[in-house]
């Protein structure tokens, strides 16, 4: 497999919750007296699978979190338009998916300013979230986000660890893993590009019916927005899910 996300071990206990949310600087992770839950989509865009994402959470009525990778951006600045046009929030993937602690400094920042320009020329905004490639930050890298006024490093809540999309365990495997992890302010890990392609196609139906499946349980659905502390829910990420603007 080209790419293997690294899942880390997560505190999910319902007290843990209740002491982020009552000093978080964010709202707290409710909408409409639900807990929220952040979709979020890595690798992308990609014409062969952005486009049905999107059209998925429209008919759904659901906005999410996009992590870009600057040169697919780049390639496909319609597609990155559409997801700002929607209401999705955009976030820095690096460039093209390097492994920071395997690069230079300067390359680490390379990486991250050639990605935040291009996402700024194409919608008029630069990123304030960055998820690393596997989940791999360094302190130079973590630092420097600081510097520039972005929070950096967004994880995800992966306790159980049932096989992601990226492993191809079709349609019902991505819902499992998805309802596995469901738990109130969750960031859940998806992807509409790179390793998921090589899924089946059939795979891809999981994604309205796990919507469905997880409103059913009565969540409903937020973004990925900065946070001053660490979420220990998507193991000590600077982020939180939020209601989304206008919801």
């Amino acid at each position: 497999m080209k790419k293997r996300k690294i899942a880390v071990t997560a505190l999910a206990a319902a007290s843990l919750v209740l002491a982020l949310l009552a000093g978080g600087p964010t709202v707290a992770a409710q909408a409409a007296d639900k807990p929220l839950i952040g979709l979020t989509f890595d690798d992308g865009p990609s014409p062969q699978r952005t486009a049905f994402v999107l059209d998925v959470l429209k008919q759904k009525g659901v906005k999410a979190t996009f992590f870009l990778e600057g040169s697919h951006a780049q390639q496909y600045p319609d597609l990155v338009r559409r997801i700002k046009a929607e209401g999705h929030v955009i976030g820095n993937h690096s460039w093209d998916h390097a492994n920071f602690p395997d690069i230079s400094k300067a390359q680490q920042k390379q990486q991250i300013d050639r990605t935040n320009d291009a996402i700024k020329a194409i919608t008029g905004e630069a990123p304030k979230i960055m998820r690393f490639p596997f989940g791999n930050s360094t302190s130079y890298s973590s630092g420097y986000l600081k510097t520039i006024g972005m929070s950096g490093g967004v994880l995800w809540h992966w306790n159980v660890g049932n096989p992601g999309d990226f492993e191809c365990p079709g349609a019902a495997g991505v819902k499992k893993y998805v309802m596995a992890e469901a738990v109130p302010g969750a960031i859940i890990l998806l992807h509409d590009a790179e390793d998921v392609l090589s899924c089946r196609s059939t795979q891809w139906t999981y994604l309205a019916s796990t919507i469905d499946a997880l409103r059913a349980k009565g969540f409903e659905f937020g973004v990925v927005a900065p946070s001053a502390k660490a979420n220990p829910i998507n193991q000590g990420s600077p982020a939180v899910v939020v209601a989304p603007a206008g919801g």
